[in-house]
């Protein structure tokens, strides 16, 4: 029987739990859990714990610093994900003035790609600013399990609702049998848009290559400003000199010394 909190019926969490738990993220991730998130932690981990047979977290820990594969499920359990197509929209319109200005080959970054949503909307724009032109979009994300739903392309109805009208008709392809109730992404996106496991918080390797955009948004809110710091320089890394980062609307880099120039809120060149 598990020691369970009666409010929650989930099982307990003690601060030193926490604080090991918290240790473990941040060493895997750089992702910081701030003490409001303990309710989540109890939530989200409940059920592994139930899953394994285990009575607290304790016993939990053990497991988790002695297998990689439940190490990797408590950081895809306690990662948000949320996410939507066309999120903040001045975005995609920077992001399609930049393609149609620029020439050549145009590489774009969805550096915490969550299940595919951001990949897919710049693609969209791709297709659209960049006809007759070679362009590839990639997505990172830490979470195993969210990558694997990104790569399929594949999203319920109500999930498309904010794509226009017009580019669902053109790029997306509606499911009958056993997909009714979903659209798939045609192959004019799902050919150009690549996903793989990454963690911003090491640097990322030379194979990924090098971008003119970058999208970094609603990432750095998790992290302190040395996590920031270095998260920021090893997504610059990879992106051109000249090249765009965005970040999240409610996200400053404010004090950090970064080779960036400000264009607008939330939008940056890189200038080195």
């Amino acid at each position: 029987m598990l020691a369970t909190d009666p409010r929650s019926e989930s099982p307990k969490l003690s601060g030193d739990e926490f604080k090991a738990l918290r240790t473990i993220m941040k060493a895997a991730s750089g992702i910081e859990l701030p003490d409001e998130k303990q309710y989540l932690v109890i939530h989200r981990l409940g059920k592994r714990l139930r899953f394994h047979g285990l009575d607290t977290f304790t016993d939990y820990l053990s497991l988790v610093r002695q297998d990689p594969d439940e190490r990797q499920m408590l950081i895809d359990l306690l990662t948000t994900n949320e996410t939507w197509f066309f999120r903040e929209q001045k975005h995609f319109d920077r992001l399609a003035s930049f393609c149609r200005q620029h020439r050549g080959m145009i590489r774009v970054w969805s550096a915490a790609s969550s299940t595919g949503e951001e990949a897919y909307s710049i693609a969209m724009i791709l297709a659209e600013t960049a006809p007759g032109r070679q362009w590839e979009v990639v997505g990172t994300d830490i979470s195993h399990s969210v990558v694997e739903r990104a790569t399929e392309g594949l999203f319920p109805v109500k999930a498309v609702e904010t794509i226009p009208r017009e580019y669902l008709k053109k790029y997306w392809l509606k499911g009958v049998g056993s997909y009714s109730g979903n659209v798939l992404a045609k192959a004019a996106l799902r050919d150009n848009v690549h996903f793989r496991v990454g963690n911003l918080n090491e640097r990322l390797p030379s194979s990924i290559g090098m971008f003119d955009v970058a999208f970094l948004r609603n990432v750095l809110i998790y992290f302190s400003t040395e996590g920031k710091l270095r998260l920021l320089r090893n997504v610059l890394e990879r992106v051109k000199k000249g090249g765009l980062l965005m970040v999240g609307h409610s996200e400053s880099l404010h004090g950090l010394d970064l080779p960036l120039q400000q264009l607008a809120p939330s939008i940056y060149r890189k200038i080195q």
